[in-house]
């Protein structure tokens, strides 16, 4: 299931390797790292660190790389998130890499970074599969094992040249592995958990113990524990039906045309639905082919008795669907046969179309938004939010990227209200009496949205009034368009703004030129109500109307605030984040076990990012957006790009919280358990939070001190 099942030449890899001050994972620093693609050269990494710290002459001895060669390097933070993203779903494999994901860990918990990774291959451990251990008696190290494999080399003991032998080492003993029927990652890592001995030294060593980490649950099952939906529908709702089933003497070929025509993923084998011998699918077919072009005749023509998978492992109609995820999990398949009572064969399961339906969950919330007819409807499609966040947390996807799916849906609600709102104003005979536009603002503008959003809309229109009179019937029509979106948002569940940042309000209702007189008073008299407004609209977005419009305004609001400095100054001592929720003693500052994550952490450091943009005069909404944007300009110190780092790590915290709230039947809020959190996560917290400290000081010096 899941990587497990993906046969090794096949595998996203990145072969990484680390040269470093020294041998101890927990002290010693990364002074050079270097990573490729086993299967494709031209994704490379190879990067100076300078560690902070003087390299001992006895290791500069092995690896050559002196103090002077590391002195214009970047740090070890400057240049973490690139390798993160390379490292991003791939199976990081290396010459005993339990070391370096050991260093890798202690470096970025001492430079407060997350870093996390798929999973990891020890190169060393697989030679001792594929070779036996009496022969790894014979090779002590990688020279060793890449001349028995007779591959390059060239810049050994950098760390890159030394990254690419063990891509090559790999590659080369994939044969040997298949001997000893290890072809799968899920081979790999049961193989490698019977090394005992092996695994025992490199922890007891302090390193990583990869085989321990790669034995845990599979995404899917841990999707299981949080999602009611495998605990609510049974197999027979789900199941695929009319399975095709092929008699043994059936060939590749014609099971390949068959699976073609019917667009199966496999075919049964057997005399009947009660008579089933094994499966087929199209991953055995495509491995059946996927041989030397002399060859391919003969491959066609194998038989599927001689090729299926068997016995079937099955699961009954009337079984929960946590059973079958459970059964795929524990024997590593991708498909289950369906059974009825009798065991007759009457479906299949395909783990490919189970993740399909999960994935296609935002698809199917969006179609309800699009079509919905009244607040009930947009309310049906928002109550899957929350089921739809906790399967893509749990399988895998970024915080801030399902922030990006939700606050997308609160968009589509907004823009579906304001349709609404405007047919029946229409309906009435009282169509809109110019071009306007509405605004989403706040977290949803963004793109930051969780599970607990409120209201925050504006609208402009177009300065085509004749008359004070016919401005003011304008200015009517409009404020009551913005009154039934609030109320129909209210009904639809999405709650009005305690601070009445809504349309429906004559200061968040305005023409194009009403708004460009607010935006310069709020600019030029700088007043504290002025600040939050500032705040709250500069992450506008369009939902709904003119586009041009909303250009307009924004390009006016940019120009003018990046333009005043004094303005800047005050937004940027707006920021707040100075205690950062610190109790006297450096802990998180709590309230009946919870931290006010968004108070503490996301607030400072997005409206930091946002006033940095401002100057800068970017006009990015979205928080990493603004980092990266900010980071091209040349102008400002790499730690800008942490930030974007350290939203997506609260986004995360905060939006698991809420999960697990609504499922407890409780609201959710701005505010995380503390007793939930790991001590890594507490760790990086606290990280997070001396680097929010020292906001003030930053902004002083990227705004002023130039």
């Amino acid at each position: 299931m899941g990587l497990a099942t993906i046969v090794l030449d096949n595998l996203p890899l990145l072969s990484l390797d680390l040269e470093t001050t020294g041998l101890r994972p927990k002290t010693d620093r990364i002074v050079q790292i270097g990573a490729v693609d086993p299967f494709d050269s031209a994704v490379q990494f190879d990067q100076l660190v300078n560690p902070g710290i003087p390299i001992p002459a006895s290791t500069t001895a092995i690896h050559h790389i002196d103090d002077a060669m590391v002195a214009q390097a970047p740090n070890l933070a400057a240049v973490f998130s690139s390798l993160r993203g390379l490292a991003a779903n791939r199976v990081l494999i290396g010459y005993n890499i339990g070391f370096d994901l050991a260093v890798l860990q202690a470096e970025a918990n001492r430079h407060g970074l997350e870093w996390e990774w798929t999973g990891a291959l020890c190169i060393r451990q697989l030679a001792t599969i594929a070779l036996g251990s009496q022969a790894m008696l014979m090779i002590s190290d990688l020279e060793a094992l890449a001349q028995h494999y007779n591959i390059s080399q060239a810049n050994r003991h950098t760390a890159l040249g030394d990254a690419v032998m063990s891509a090559g080492i790999f590659q080369a003993m994939l044969p040997d592995l298949k001997e000893k029927s290890v072809t799968t990652l899920g081979d790999a890592w049961r193989a490698v958990g019977e090394l005992d001995q092996t695994r025992l030294l490199q922890a007891n060593a302090g390193w990583v113990d990869v085989a321990a980490l790669n034995q845990q649950a599979e995404p899917l099952r841990s999707l299981a524990r949080i999602d009611p939906f495998p605990y609510q529908h049974r197999i027979h709702e789900i199941m695929l039906h009319n399975p095709v089933i092929l008699p043994a003497e059936t060939t590749v070929l014609q099971a390949a045309e068959r699976m073609k025509s019917a667009k199966l993923d496999c075919v049964f084998v057997g005399n009947s639905a009660d008579k089933i011998e094994g499966i087929v699918s199209e991953r055995d077919v495509v491995h059946a082919v996927a041989l030397p072009l002399s060859e391919v005749a003969t491959a066609r023509n194998i038989q599927l008795g001689a090729m299926m998978s068997a016995p079937v492992i099955t699961v009954r109609e009337q079984d929960f669907m946590h059973v079958g995820l459970g059964r795929i999990g524990h024997h590593d398949i991708r498909h289950l046969g369906v059974v009825d009572e009798n065991g007759a064969l009457t479906g299949w399961l395909s783990l490919r179309e189970l993740t399909r339906q999960r994935l296609t969950q935002a698809v199917v919330i969006g179609d309800k938004l699009s079509t919905a007819i009244s607040a009930e409807d947009i309310r049906s499609a928002l109550q899957e939010l929350p089921l739809l966040a906790s399967s893509l947390l749990a399988d895998g996807v970024r915080g801030d990227e399902i922030a990006s799916v939700v606050s997308g849906e609160y968009r589509s609600s907004l823009r579906r209200a304001a349709i609404l709102a405007e047919q029946m104003l229409t309906d009435q005979g009282r169509p809109p009496p110019c071009d306007y536009a509405v605004l989403v603002l706040g977290s949803a503008g963004r793109g930051e949205s969780l599970l607990a959003a409120d209201q925050d809309h504006a609208i402009i229109y177009a300065d085509t009034a004749d008359s004070p009179q016919q401005a003011a019937l304008h200015q009517s029509w409009f404020k009551e368009c913005g009154q039934l979106i609030a109320d129909m948002l209210d009904s639809a569940g999405i709650p009005y703004c305690p601070g009445k940042v809504m349309s429906s309000q004559p200061e968040w209702c305005r023409s194009l030129k009403g708004w460009q007189e607010a935006i310069k008073s709020w600019i030029g008299k700088s007043r504290p109500q002025d600040l939050l407004n500032v705040d709250i609209f500069f992450d506008f977005a369009l939902v709904h109307g003119d586009v041009q419009l909303a250009g307009r305004l924004r390009r006016m609001m940019t120009q003018r605030a990046a333009a005043n400095r004094g303005f800047l100054k005050l937004l940027a001592r707006n920021t707040g984040g100075a205690q950062a929720g610190m109790t006297l003693f450096g802990g998180l500052k709590t309230d009946n076990g919870r931290f006010h994550i968004k108070l503490h952490i996301l607030l400072p450091l997005i409206e930091t990012l946002r006033v940095l943009a401002i100057s800068r005069g970017i006009e990015a909404q979205n928080s990493a957006a603004r980092a990266e944007a900010l980071l091209k300009t040349g102008t400002l110190p790499a730690e800008i790009g942490q930030f974007s780092e350290d939203i997506k790590f609260s986004l995360k915290l905060l939006l698991r919280q809420q999960i697990k709230d609504i499922s407890a039947g409780l609201a959710p809020s701005s505010k995380i358990a503390v007793e939930g959190l790991s001590p890594s996560e507490r760790h990086l917290l606290k990280a997070i939070q001396g680097r929010i400290k020292n906001l003030e000081p930053l902004i002083q010096a990227c705004l002023f001190d130039r």
